[in-house]
């Protein structure tokens, strides 16, 4: 287990060290193609929509045929060659075209990466802190690429952005090759899968519909928060620290919940609260604060996004049908990217208009998102009752002891 602990490990650490490039500098490289605002929107929103019919379709054929590993790496290959080719691109639709492309392959990444983790966890004790381990190496990539990004950025020009996005796709084909050789029982998951899941179809939905708002609702600190500080005149050594600051109190979050939630009511807990917490973020931002809040706000991050990460996915496992774990996993980034490429639109056409206080939106996407994981918060914890009041059923009275 220590092997395949330290491979996917690695992968979640390249994979988001590219994301953690490509989310908070992209839009600057699209900038200085001399993109406006409502034309950045739309080449950010494109891949996340591609990302609904691929992620279901790569993730059911992964399911269906047992082949995670396989899928991984062609997808990997994949946005290499297409971050490639993004380095001749010049103008709004060949550069809408590639990224696009882009989007089909790159979109599956991280729903495969999750399946393929949570299937060499399975049956093991502390799944949530094993998995919580291995995952913040991913966050760590990520803050890693926003303070060097960020640092880089001061002294090189703005196109080497598609040079670092290039050499990280390409560490991230290379680990996608070294988790694809691990050798994962996927028929023995699969029977054991079907042996317990039961299918919760109602709770499955709320669930990623929830959580997908959630998600969805970073959209306008993802495409804009940069631009945006940029414009205050803020450094890139600086944007790289707020960035970072973020991924911190996520580390924190995957390193420090699995021990203190445990089970599938205390997952839709923590992801109710995540909700919550992202609805009082985004009404902060949208006041513009001054540096040393947006500090305070950045380190929500852990909640907003790892608690609401962490909390679906385990709670994905559980609802989902038997043998459909990649499946069920693949319709919650769709959802989420789905719903993300709809507020990115819209944050791009307000933007220019509105500014901060597009802000606002996201923390209505999120207080919704919210109102969805109530339901199921209440159906797991009436659950969780009902053997405590069976126990109580079944005891005699007071009166008839002895």
């Amino acid at each position: 287990m220590s092997q395949a602990t330290g491979r996917l490990s690695f992968l979640y650490a390249v994979l988001f060290f590219e994301l953690g490039v490509n989310l908070p500098f992209f839009p600057l490289w699209l900038r200085a193609q001399s993109l406006g605002d409502d034309a950045i929107g739309i080449v950010l929103a494109a891949p996340l929509l591609t990302r609904i019919i691929a992620n279901p379709v790569v993730g059911a054929l992964a399911d269906r045929r047992g082949r995670i590993g396989a899928a991984l790496v062609a997808c990997a290959a994949a946005v290499t060659i297409g971050t490639g080719l993004l380095a001749f691109a010049s103008g709004f639709l060949p550069i809408l075209l590639v990224v696009i492309a882009i989007g089909f392959a790159q979109g599956p990444l991280i729903a495969l990466t999750d399946a393929i983790t949570l299937r060499s966890l399975k049956g093991l004790p502390s799944a949530e802190l094993r998995y919580g381990r291995i995952r913040l190496w991913g966050s760590a990539g990520f803050a890693l690429a926003n303070l060097s990004a960020g640092w880089l950025l001061d002294w090189l020009p703005i196109s080497s952005i598609i040079g670092m996005l290039l050499l990280s796709a390409l560490a991230t084909a290379l680990a996608t090759i070294a988790v694809a050789l691990m050798r994962v029982p996927e028929g023995s998951v699969a029977s054991a899968e079907a042996a317990e899941g039961r299918g919760r179809p109602r709770l499955l939905v709320l669930t990623i519909a929830g959580a997908a708002l959630v998600q969805a609702s970073h959209a306008a600190v993802y495409g804009f928060s940069t631009l945006h500080w940029q414009s205050l005149g803020i450094s890139g050594g600086a944007m790289g620290g707020l960035w970072a600051a973020g991924i911190v109190s996520e580390i924190a979050v995957f390193s420090l919940l699995g021990y203190v939630v445990r089970g599938s009511a205390g997952a839709a807990v923590l992801l109710a609260v995540s909700g919550a917490v992202a609805t009082l973020r985004w009404l902060g931002m949208a006041l513009d604060p001054d540096i040393a809040f947006v500090i305070l706000l950045q380190l929500t991050h852990g909640l907003t996004f790892g608690a609401t990460h962490l909390g679906s996915i385990f709670l994905l496992a559980k609802f989902a049908p038997p043998g459909m774990l990649a499946q069920s996993q693949a319709w919650l980034a769709a959802g989420w990217a789905g719903a993300m490429a709809a507020l990115t639109a819209l944050a791009g056409h307000l933007y220019g208009s509105w500014g901060e206080h597009v802000y606002g939106l996201m923390a209505a996407a999120s207080g919704l998102g919210f109102l969805l994981l109530i339901p199921v918060v209440a159906s797991l914890r009436r659950e969780d009752l009902l053997p405590l009041a069976a126990i109580g059923e079944a005891r005699p009275p007071l009166g008839k002891l002895g």
